[in-house]
Formats: structure tokens, C-alpha cells, sequence
């Protein structure tokens, strides 16, 4: 006789209702709880997508839908495998089991062996577990149909979580990511590896169409709560890896849930950063012993790595966070005394680092950039997240930094995109939930009310298929970096895109004329401007920019043939030499306002002679209409030095722009004029891409009127409370908080403002984000009045703040 305790019991009685759904559930009529990890695809078509249908306490039911996209059917020896951890399967239907815990494989019954080109079958069980929160992982899919030409095989790497010093001395971390890479792979080669990072973002959701993801428990425990699902953020940029996957490309994407998401920051590195970029090193190590045969390849990966990574051919991808951490661990393999180039078994060249609405917030004061290698910054203009676009920094600053070689920095500024949904598993807008998008002055590519965008995505899909195939590769296409580069047409798409562009190098590719660096009046070179009519001309800080750049703010213009502002880089009778260089490029924008029209004004150079060359009208390289949403990026005009008929280039002493179009109450900015060389291949001359085909966006809208004020805040006050004020040891006080509304994970860290006083301290107890507890330094306690005001933000430009209304210091616990 069985003597079951009252949890097996409860156990037993929440199968057994489990297993009575089940008829419905195999038909797929029952809602799910929610998909925890997309589907991962063999070499041979056939794909295996797990569905939680069940959840309780200490235990799941759930189904493997196994589909076949082969243009043959199965016949009969498909199987997947399972990782199902310490959890033991009691129950299982329609597949036959190799165990019931731990590593397991599942062959078809016979009823479900075939299975047709574009159908589906599935087989399921239940499970119990020893703590709530365990969920099963697919490894693999395989079968024994040949490799489809073309296809794309997904599989899945993830091993147990530990404590690394070396990452992150306080959290457990795991290696865990998604691997990507051709069906077919010819005998003998070596492929080029791509690594993408996904940013800071809950780890557990609830719910589908939208998932909704706000929880952080497995960030620290590697469980999600009941009726929740593990986030797979690394998986949300499939549509991106499985193309560059089938142009030849293996891609690992990473996924940073377990301990990174858990940190709240330190001093010297707030958006944990750093841990990020040495995981991701960690992965470069695990692969790269993989591919020397110190390790063996894990099987289920579906391919053995010996001898087939390129690591002299490497490419970089982070979203957000991600963004400044792959940026981080280029800087970290570099970095002299670095122990990474000894950990990682062969020697690493990163080509090229692709960036999507990143965070730039630094290294214990020292600003990253992405010198000596490739770089593009996607700059989402609806990014409510990072409204005030830090990724254009870097490009900033890389404008002066001199390279031994001329490796493009560009940027991508794509109106009508957020930063959430260039990741197809951030399934809520960035902007708020009252309606407010992020987006000013112009037509969304989404709709906040859908979880996601397509057409978004493929604004980030054409643009990191270009960068890489031309950046990345033994047989990259450099042509394929036209798009970034505005001396060639923008393709027809459905969207718009402002771009800044930067040939890198030194002064043979990019000679400095003016950078503004000089008091007002006074040339980069020492000598002195030139001005004539109404015009003010101030050199000074931009707004938004990196402090680093420095730039012309151009305004109170009575336009006229006599109003110009001349910039003059050697005395008279003297000049430059630019017969070596192709194009003079200048960064200009206008201010926001109220005025829709374009902004124009004319280019000439200026002979030793102080003769001039013919006119150039800028709006025929570069529209100046109003920035969305007010904030300046200049982008960059490439004007061929052949335009200027008159210049004698072997002379040239100045710039001269000439005012004749009214500004009519606006205002400009000029920033970085130089003579560049062409460094784009004369094959993109033409302004035809490589082929990058895939089914057009839908038809957007470019603009609406003008002059929309910047939104305010959506303020929360319903269901905020103070729950606890507390000593925490002798120098601190700890305010715990919560809210109906929960605190999301952002690329930002949350702000508590008590008074005159802030903290970015932060943590959520147990994962819980509708709790949040801040430490306040007790100095900082002890200056506040008996009341002040509590809010809760994101920092400057947040697009929702929490109102917690005053704290009474009296309510210091003793």
C-alpha cells in the first residue's frame, strides 16, 4: 500500500485534470499557456516547436509539435531531443521515450511516423518537478529525409548554470544560445561566425498574443512562476540569423537571461555591461574549442565544429544593451594584458559590429567605440526606450579617431521604428500604454496595439544582411556597404532612412577641413572665418551628441547672395591639395519647428586665389526637413569634388555656404567637413544592392504635420504604495515599493527621485517586477524634510513615471 503525501496527491489530481484535456489539447483547441521556445529546424526541414498547455504547482503537461517544411515525407525515423532536468515524466502519449528524466530522445509511434511535406504531428507528456518553475527544452530535431539545398538547420546549445568569476562574481550565469547555420555544408570549409546579444528584458511571461513579460524570477533562480514561460530573448532575431544562415553564415545567438538580467549594476558599469561582454567571450572560447577539437561538439548541435569555424572571419551583433556589450567584448579581446586571446583558441579578428538602438553608457568612465573594424548603428526614431538615441555617440566620436586602414562607421536612422520590436519576442511597444508611440512628426512602421512589427523588422533585416555580407566573410561583397553609404542611392523601400556615413582611416582617406573646435570665428586651423550679411554663426556643444563634438549652430539668417559663412583653412594664396580625394562630406541637420519645408543652402570651394568654384545646392545630397521627434542626428552629404566645376583642387583654401532660401524662423546645424576618398567598391557605383529579396513591406505613410509637441509622461498614481522604509546596515536606508503596474526591464535603469534626492540602486525581490526596492545613502536620507514627493522613472525623456506620493521619514523602521 502506497503511502503518498499530500503534495503527491495534489500532484496526482493536477495530472489527472491535466490528462482529461488532453484530447483537446492534441487537436490544438485548447489555448496555451504560452510558447516558451520557437521552433528549432534540422538540416532537413523538419522542425520542433514546444507548447506548455499545463501548468501547477509541481508539475506540466506539454506537446512537441514536430512539422516537416521537406518537399518529401517522413518515413517514420524522425526524433527530437529533450532535456526535461530533474523533472521525471509520470505520463506520455503518442512517441516512444528513451527515459523519463535528465537527456532524453523521443522516436514516433507508428500513427504519427509520416508525416507529409507542410504538416504536422505532435506527441506530449506530463511531468512532475521539484520545484515550481522547471520547464522541458528542446535540444534537436532530426530525420532521415536528405538535406534540403538551401535549407537552414536551427539548433540549441545550454549548459548548467554556475558562478564565473570572470563573468559575473555575484550570479549564477549559463552559456546558452541558439545555433544557426546552413542545411548543407561543403566538405572542407571553414564558415564565418556571427554573434548576436540580445538587451535587457524580462526573463518570464504570461499569456500570448502578446506574451506578457513581468516577471524576473528566472533571471535568479533559472525558474519561471507557474502559468509562466522562460522569455527566449536570443531567439527573437531568427528572422535576421536564418537568412544570414542560408547566405553561408553560422550564427550563434545568445541568450543572457540567467544572472545578467538579475544585476542590478555597480558604480562604474550601471547597465551591467561588462558581464555581458565577457559571456560572450565565454561563448567565443566554448566555440572556438569545439572547432580545435578540445572539446566535442555537443550532438546536438546536429553537426561537428572540428576545423569548420573561421575565426579570422568574425561579426558582431547586440540590440540595446547587447549593443554596448558586444561593443564592450571587441574592446576586452583587445585590450592589452587581456586573458581572452589565450582562453579562446584561435586567434579572433572581428570584421564588423552591428548595432540596433544601443545603450552608451560606458566602462568606469571611458566611452566605447568600435575603432579599426566595420560599424553601423541602427537608430530606431521612435526609440522611447533610449529616446535621446545614444548610439549616434560612438559615430561622434569615432569621426576623429585616426585607423590604419579605412573601415566604414555609419549610421541608420530609420523613421517610423521603436526599439522594442526589432526583436520579435518583445511583443509590447516601448512607448506607453496611453497611446503614446514614441513616434513625433511622422508615420509609425507598427501598431502599438500588435505584438510586433514586419515591416520594422525588415528595415533591420535588409540592413544587418548588407553590413555583414559586405564586412564579414573570405568572400564578403564589399558593394553590398552602398546602402550605408549616401553617396549612392537609397533603395526603393517603403520607409525612410537618414544616413551618416564616415570612410575611417586616417588624413589619406579623411582630411579634417573643420570641425568647429575653435573659439566662434575662428577655423579649426587657426585662422580666421569669414561671414558676410545676416547670419549668426556660433561654434559650440550639440545637443544629444557626444561632448566630444563640437559644431556650427547657424541662425538669425537674412537670406541673400551676400549672406554666407565661409570657413578658411589656410591664408590666401595658399590651399589643400584634394586632387587624392573623391567627395567633400559635411554633416548638417535643422532644428525642429514649425515650418514642414526643406531647408537649402549652396556649396562652393574656395580657391587660393579666392576664386570660387560653381554653386552646389545641398538639398540635391541631403533633405533638411525637420527632424522626427526634434532630435538632431546629422546626417551626412557626400558631394563629388567633380561637382564644383571652377575649383582648382590642387588649391583649395576654404568652404563658402551661401544663404539664398530663407529659413524662415529655423535654425541649422553643421558639423565634420572633410575631402574623403571613395571606399565603397566601384561595383555599387550604380547603386545596385546584392540581392537581398524578400516580400515588401506594406505601404507607409512618410510624414504627418509638423509641429507636434513632444508628449508628456504618462503618470501612474493608481495602485502605487510605500510598502516599507528601512535601515539597510548603518550607511543606507531601503524604500520597497510596489505598483499594479509593474516596473519593466528597459535598456535604462529605473530612477527613484525622493525630494531633491536619487538613486539608481534597484532591485526586485524574487524576480517580482511589481516590487522594486531602491537603497538611498542614509547621508541622502538625513537632508530630505519630514515630506517629499516619491516618483519612479526611467531617467530624462522617460515615457511613464510612477507617483508614490510623499514619504514621512517618521516611517523609518528602528
Amino acid at each position: 500500500m502506497h503511502n503518498f503525501s499530500f503534495q503527491s496527491r495534489w500532484d496526482t489530481w493536477m495530472a489527472a485534470a491535466a490528462l482529461a484535456l488532453l484530447p483537446a489539447c492534441s487537436d490544438g483547441s485548447t489555448e496555451p499557456i504560452g510558447t516558451s521556445q520557437a521552433a528549432l529546424q534540422g538540416a532537413n526541414g523538419i522542425s520542433a516547436d514546444r507548447v506548455i498547455d499545463s501548468q501547477w504547482g509541481q508539475g506540466y503537461c506539454a506537446r512537441i509539435v514536430v512539422s516537416n517544411q521537406h518537399p518529401s515525407a517522413t518515413t517514420g525515423t524522425w526524433s527530437v531531443a529533450l532535456d526535461v532536468g530533474p523533472g521525471a515524466i509520470f505520463s506520455s502519449w503518442d512517441g516512444t521515450f528513451s527515459g523519463s528524466t535528465g537527456q532524453i530522445t523521443v522516436t514516433p509511434q507508428g500513427s504519427n511516423a509520416a508525416i507529409p511535406p507542410s504538416e504536422s504531428r505532435q506527441f506530449g507528456f506530463c511531468a512532475s518537478i521539484p520545484s515550481q518553475g522547471i520547464e522541458p527544452v528542446v535540444l534537436s530535431v532530426s530525420s532521415d529525409l536528405p538535406p534540403m539545398g538551401g535549407g537552414v538547420a536551427i539548433a540549441e546549445y545550454k549548459f548548467p548554470a554556475a558562478i564565473d568569476a570572470m563573468v559575473s562574481p555575484d550570479y549564477a550565469t549559463e552559456l546558452w544560445a541558439s545555433f544557426y547555420r546552413p542545411a548543407n555544408l561543403e566538405a572542407g570549409r571553414q564558415y564565418p561566425l556571427l554573434v548576436f546579444m540580445h538587451g535587457n528584458h524580462p526573463t518570464c511571461g504570461t499569456g500570448v498574443n502578446p506574451r506578457t513579460d513581468n516577471n524576473n524570477q528566472y533571471a535568479t533562480t533559472g525558474t519561471c512562476p507557474a502559468n509562466y514561460v522562460v522569455v527566449p530573448n536570443h531567439r527573437g532575431y531568427d528572422y535576421m540569423a536564418e537568412d544570414l544562415a542560408a547566405r553561408g553564415y553560422f550564427v550563434v545567438s545568445i541568450n543572457t537571461n540567467r544572472g545578467i538580467h538579475a544585476a542590478s549594476g555597480s558604480p562604474g558599469d550601471e547597465f551591467v555591461i561588462g558581464p555581458r561582454g565577457r559571456l560572450l567571450l565565454r561563448h567565443l572560447e566554448r566555440l572556438s574549442r569545439w572547432d580545435s577539437g578540445a572539446e566535442p561538439t555537443p550532438p546536438e548541435l546536429g553537426v561537428d565544429l572540428l576545423d569548420r569555424i573561421d575565426f579570422d572571419q568574425v561579426g558582431l551583433l547586440g540590440h540595446s544593451r547587447g549593443g554596448e556589450a558586444v561593443r564592450f567584448a571587441y574592446n576586452e579581446y583587445r585590450r592589452s594584458g587581456s586573458p581572452w586571446p589565450a582562453l579562446i583558441d584561435s586567434p579572433v579578428s572581428i570584421r564588423g559590429i552591428f548595432e540596433i538602438g544601443p545603450t552608451d553608457q560606458g566602462q568606469n568612465g571611458q566611452r566605447l567605440n568600435a575603432d579599426q573594424t566595420a560599424w553601423n548603428v541602427i537608430l530606431p526614431a521612435c526609440d522611447w526606450d533610449l529616446s535621446d538615441l545614444p548610439g549616434m555617440r560612438p559615430f561622434d566620436r569615432m569621426m576623429s579617431i585616426a585607423e590604419p586602414e579605412p573601415l566604414s562607421k555609419s549610421f541608420y536612422h530609420v523613421w517610423g521604428a521603436n526599439h522594442n520590436y526589432y526583436n520579435s519576442e518583445w511583443q509590447l511597444a516601448d512607448g506607453n500604454s496611453g497611446g503614446i508611440t514614441g513616434c513625433i512628426d511622422h508615420e509609425e512602421l507598427f501598431d502599438p496595439l500588435e505584438n510586433g512589427s514586419p515591416a520594422q523588422r525588415e528595415t533591420g533585416r535588409l540592413a544587418a544582411v548588407q553590413f555583414f555580407t559586405a564586412n564579414v566573410g573570405a568572400e564578403r561583397d564589399e558593394a553590398a556597404n552602398a546602402l550605408f553609404d549616401p553617396a549612392f542611392p537609397f533603395p526603393d523601400v517603403p520607409y525612410r532612412v537618414r544616413r551618416g556615413y564616415h570612410p575611417g582611416g586616417g588624413s589619406a582617406d579623411s582630411l579634417m577641413l573643420e570641425d568647429f573646435i575653435n573659439p566662434t570665428g575662428t577655423s579649426s586651423y587657426g585662422l580666421p572665418n569669414t561671414t558676410g550679411g545676416t547670419i549668426a554663426v556660433d561654434h559650440t556643444p550639440l545637443s544629444g551628441h557626444d561632448p566630444s563634438l563640437s559644431g556650427a549652430w547657424i541662425h538669425d539668417v537674412a537670406a541673400g547672395s551676400a549672406t554666407f559663412f565661409q570657413s578658411n583653412w589656410s591664408v590666401a594664396g595658399t590651399g589643400f591639395d584634394l586632387t587624392s580625394y573623391d567627395t567633400l562630406d559635411l554633416r548638417a541637420d535643422r532644428s525642429w519647428g514649425s515650418d514642414p519645408a526643406e531647408a537649402s543652402f549652396l556649396v562652393e570651394l574656395v580657391n587660393a586665389d579666392d576664386t570660387r568654384s560653381s554653386a552646389v545646392a545641398i538639398d540635391e545630397f541631403l533633405e533638411l526637413g525637420p527632424p522626427p521627434r526634434g532630435g538632431t542626428t546629422l546626417p551626412t552629404a557626400r558631394i563629388p569634388l567633380s561637382s564644383f566645376s571652377g575649383a582648382t583642387l590642387a588649391s583649395v583654401r576654404g568652404v563658402r555656404l551661401t544663404f539664398t532660401t530663407p529659413l524662415d524662423g529655423n535654425s541649422l546645424y553643421l558639423a565634420n567637413i572633410r575631402a574623403t576618398r571613395a571606399t565603397t567598391e566601384a561595383l555599387a557605383a550604380s547603386g545596385q544592392l546584392a540581392s537581398v529579396a524578400s516580400s515588401a513591406a506594406p505601404p507607409i505613410s512618410l510624414a504627418r504635420a509638423a509641429g507636434t509637441s513632444r508628449p508628456e509622461a504618462r503618470r501612474i498614481t493608481a495602485g502605487n504604495a510605500i510598502q516599507s522604509v528601512r535601515r539597510s546596515g548603518a550607511d543606507a536606508v531601503e524604500l520597497t515599493l510596489t505598483s499594479a503596474e509593474f516596473f519593466d526591464l528597459r535598456a535604462t535603469n529605473l530612477v527613484l527621485t525622493v525630494g531633491a534626492e536619487r538613486s539608481t540602486a534597484a532591485r526586485h525581490p524574487n524576480g517580482d517586477l511589481h516590487t522594486v526596492q531602491f537603497l538611498l545613502p542614509r547621508a541622502a536620507f538625513d537632508r530630505l524634510a519630514a515630506q517629499e514627493p516619491v516618483t519612479v522613472d526611467y531617467g530624462q525623456g522617460s515615457s511613464v513615471a510612477w507617483d508614490f506620493g510623499h514619504l514621512d521619514k517618521t516611517a523609518l523602521a528602528p
